[in-house]
């Protein structure tokens, strides 16, 4: 697997992924989209949705649930400055449900409704 595009994602607070990729897809305010080894330059705002990492064969290898923010492509490099990021591995729907009963704000209800989505089609 070629390896073609550094991904960093950061929140305020910190760095909290740095990894070689081959294809991320990024949620878009307009449209997801995917950024591949040679895009053109862009600076691109992002609205709360699914980051996912693909492999060669365009296969979802890891996916990331993000709040609004930025994405900084350059080159062979792609750059997420985020509010907030979660590893969806790392979260569940009582887990986000606890999250916004917490503290209400429209990421966590968007994370509840996200959840609840994913669990029917299951």
């Amino acid at each position: 697997m070629a390896l073609d595009i550094q991904l960093k994602i950061y929140m305020p607070e910190k760095l909290v992924l740095d990894t070689k990729v081959h294809r991320v897809v990024l949620p878009a305010r307009d449209m997801p989209l995917t950024v591949i080894k040679g895009r053109a330059p862009t600076l691109l705002a992002l609205g709360m949705g699914l980051l996912q990492i693909l492999d060669e064969t365009n296969h979802v290898i890891d996916e990331w649930l993000l709040s609004v923010g930025s994405a900084d492509i350059k080159e062979d490099t792609c750059t997420v400055l985020t509010e907030s990021a979660f590893h969806k591995k790392d979260l569940n729907l009582d887990v986000v449900k606890q999250m916004y009963a917490d503290f209400e704000n429209p990421y966590y209800k968007w994370l509840v409704d996200y959840f609840e989505r994913d669990a029917k089609k299951k």
